[in-house]
């Protein structure tokens, strides 16, 4: 390790060269990322959501919509400002009536469907001139055309950056040992953050989570690395003249601890990457990737930052402000026979509890203090309106008759308000779209004479080679789906085929709209699209049973059709979420439990590490369920993987700490108390770094799910920092020779040394009543160390 510590303090001009055209580089590549906003995109692609997504998004033209409640307006107001609407150059259509699904309780439901879809500029810049008019009037907006969604992350982001650098400076000139040496930390961060959020172009496209809460949680799971090695320096310093001989020492002392440290958290990250939800894959390869950037940073370009710094920190060294909690580490003992228990049974009991989690799987469901003004425009509206809860079915087309039938028996459904699909479209009298219509059925429809409408029926029936009339007068016994005939009609209309008058002409061309904007909503070239809306909340437990029995049933019923829709999309997230809670949690524990197996060279060590950390997660997702709140599903995923392999590096320094007290002959009192006071400078500095900034997310961000993600890793993190302080020294203290009998290989045969050279100690008097200071330990020769 001495010579890559010695080649890099030796090229630290090279690698100040190497990362500047990697900044560039980086700078460059940040702007074309791709973000995805939605959370659909990264369901497997076996989910009928997934391929319906798919299917809709090549077959079909999806308009862009808006749905706005104007509250307390009379009737007439309200069919006014339609009227208003309706003239707005970009506004395709707004239904309007006394009916209640339009106007009741003295609030006006406004359905606008604009030209293009919602990315177009004609139809954003036509919903800002509607909200103008309406600027007058309350209004909820429940479904807006235009989401503003990644301007306030943007916004949000850029303050609990502000806010978490000025803590974390804080927090550094606390617990640092000169001033100067805080200087480094935030060129090693912003260099390592712009490395992972440049590199992520690589990855072609992240999600809204990866890009919002990456930067934070790499300052946070990363920062003591950085710490580390510069202390190592600090240390080597002081017995040292030579600055670039003090760096290679510390250098080769911090790489492997660094190393061993970090291999816990990308283990817990990675273990997401086996989600069923390929959003598991999409943040722990960008956070798993954000942690090697940090290490590689913190090997390569630190050195030479602090060797450059080195005179100044020399002349700005102060007193340690990090206090000894000696009196804190006795009392921990004194109740060692009392919280082991309680901390077991009440993570027992909470994890028992998590079976009774409440999970949402719709952001809009989220139990959250500060509601978006959707989530309340949508609450607002749903208590006026009732439930607005899209169903789509896919289904081949081609078959009208099998399409009616597919309609009528869902809308049969008592769950079922509606139903709209291209075979239950009414054109006049009772006359549907997909209805077979002999000519002069036709001429009544179009309002054209029978002699045009017969020759429309003529001139198709040459034309398609599946019909063929020989003769002119049989064309009375024809009949044709109006759907197949009326693009032939319009386009024998358009071309002069079929004189009309000026009042004809307006309503075919009436007509001709309506059937151009059906076909391209409903009629793909594979599949048409029957939609429906659903009586019930996205996620009820009664919605998710009509639905499983429902596509259960219509499947069968009808091969090779597809669901799609809000409840769909949530039904299809819980079925993926069921399979990955298990699996995720059990390779977490797996992943990190060999590391550490290999790391401790025992089997036992790990064991109680991991499930002091366990037992803290129990503990965090137990409140969920005290304090009577939903969760949303990928939280728990999430939160629970990153607490136990961030925090789980508290529980490993203590243990290292305490056992090398051990190794030199202290006793298990003395031991445990000195390993504390060792290791709580830097639990003080990542813990309280780590809590700060997932409580920043937590409180400022307006996104409940990133929001959410931001609580629970804040709490867990002060709950595993509790637990790993208290609790583990405890288990250490009461097991601990125990736990090195569970050594083996080398560790066996030269803790069996030690702990020979620790009993003629302890043999001497009682650990825990001798307070006489011991005699310093013989030095270990080379072959037992």
């Amino acid at each position: 390790m001495r010579k890559v510590a010695e080649f890099i303090v030796k090229n630290k001009v090279l690698f100040f060269v190497l990362f500047a055209a990697l900044l560039v580089y980086c700078v460059v590549s940040i702007p074309k990322v791709q973000v995805e906003y939605s959370i659909t995109e990264y369901l497997p692609d076996s989910t009928d959501t997934k391929q319906a997504i798919e299917i809709m998004d090549r077959e079909f033209t999806t308009y862009g919509t808006a749905k706005i409640m104007v509250k307390h307006v009379s009737y007439e107001t309200a069919d006014r400002l339609v009227d208003r609407i309706r003239d707005v150059e970009g506004v395709r259509s707004l239904p309007f009536s006394r009916d209640a699904d339009y106007y009741r309780d003295s609030c006006a439901l406004l359905s606008i469907t604009f030209d293009g879809d919602a990315d177009d500029s004609a139809s954003v810049a036509a919903y800002e001139s509607v909200k103008n008019l309406l600027s007058g009037y309350d209004i909820a907006i429940s479904s807006p055309l235009v989401n503003d969604y990644a301007d306030t992350l943007a916004k949000d982001m850029v303050l609990i950056l502000a806010l978490a650098a000025a803590v974390i400076l804080l927090v550094l000139l606390f617990t640092s040992k000169s001033f100067v040496e805080v200087l480094a930390f935030p060129i090693v961060f912003i260099v390592a953050a712009v490395l992972n959020m440049g590199t992520n172009y690589w990855l072609g496209k992240i999600s809204f989570v990866s890009n919002t809460v990456c930067v934070v949680l790499q300052l946070a799971l990363a920062i003591d690395y950085a710490i580390i090695l510069c202390h190592r320096f600090t240390e080597e310093k002081a017995g040292c003249k030579d600055p670039e001989e003090a760096m290679v020492r510390a250098l080769s002392k911090a790489i492997p601890e660094i190393a061993s440290s970090c291999l816990t958290t990308i283990a817990g990250l990675l273990a997401l990457v086996c989600m069923q939800l390929r959003l598991g894959a999409d943040l722990g390869i960008v956070l798993a990737k954000s942690i090697v950037c940090s290490i590689l940073t913190v090997f390569l370009l630190m050195p030479g930052i602090l060797l450059l710094l080195s005179k100044g920190m020399d002349k700005t060294r102060h007193r340690n402000f990090v206090p000894k909690i000696t009196k804190f580490g006795k009392g921990v003992l004194k109740i060692r026979y009392v919280l082991p228990v309680l901390f077991v049974a009440a993570a027992v009991t909470l994890g028992a509890l998590q079976g009774q989690i409440h999970y949402v799987y719709s952001t809009d469901s989220i139990d959250t203090n500060r509601p978006t003004e959707t989530q309340v425009a949508i609450e607002e509206t749903r208590e006026v309106f009732g439930n607005d809860n899209m169903f789509v079915i896919l289904m081949p087309k081609g078959d009208y008759e099998r399409e009616r039938a597919l309609l009528r028996r869902v809308e049969a459904e008592p769950k079922i308000t509606s139903a709209l699909g291209i075979a239950n479209v009414e054109l006049k009298d009772g006359k549907y779209l997909v209805d077979a219509l002999g000519y002069r059925e036709f001429a009544d429809l179009l309002d054209i004479a029978p002699d045009d409408a017969k020759y429309v029926y003529y001139a198709y029936a040459l034309h398609v080679e599946d019909y063929w009339v020989p003769l002119y007068d049989n064309v009375d016994d024809y009949r044709v789906p109006v759907l197949d005939i009326m693009d032939f009609a319009f386009d024998l209309i358009d071309d002069g085929y079929v004189q009309l008058d000026a009042d004809q002409k307006e309503t075919i061309d009436d007509l001709e709209s309506q059937l151009k904007d059906a076909k391209a909503q409903l009629i793909g070239e594979v599949y048409t699209r029957l939609i429906f809306n659903i009586d019930g909340t996205v996620e009820s437990p009664e919605t998710f049973a009509f639905i499983e029995r429902l596509t259960a049933e219509l499947k069968a019923e009808y091969p090779g059709i597809i669901f799609a829709g809000e409840s769909m999309s949530a039904y299809d997230l819980n079925g993926s979420f069921q399979s990955d809670n298990l699996k995720i949690s059990l390779l977490t524990i797996a992943f990190i439990f060999v590391i550490l197996m290999f790391t401790f060279k025992s089997w036992g060590i790990p064991v109680v590490l991991v499930a002091v950390i366990q037992g803290a997660i129990f503990l965090n997702f137990g409140y969920v369920v005290l304090a009577g709140s939903n969760l949303f599903f990928f939280v728990y995923l999430i939160v629970s993987a990153i607490q136990m392999g961030a925090t789980i590096d508290y529980a490993i320094l203590i243990t290292n700490r305490y056992y090398s007290l051990r190794s030199e002959g202290i006793p298990k009192r003395e031991a445990v108390i000195e390993a504390l006071n060792q290791a709580f400078p830097t639990v003080l500095t990542s813990g309280t770094i780590l809590t700060v900034a997932a409580f920043l997310i937590g409180f400022i961000v307006s996104d409940p799910l990133i929001a959410s993600i931001g609580m629970c890793l804040g709490r867990g993190t002060v709950i595993s920092i509790l637990s790993v302080m208290t609790v583990l020294p405890e288990l250490l203290y009461l097991f601990g020779d125990f736990l090195e009998k569970t050594s083996f290989g080398k560790r066996r045969k030269r803790m069996t040394k030690k702990v020979k050279r620790i009993e003629v100690v302890v043999h001497t008097g009682d650990d825990e009543t001798n307070g006489a200071a011991l005699p310093p330990a013989e030095e270990p020769r080379e072959e037992s160390v």
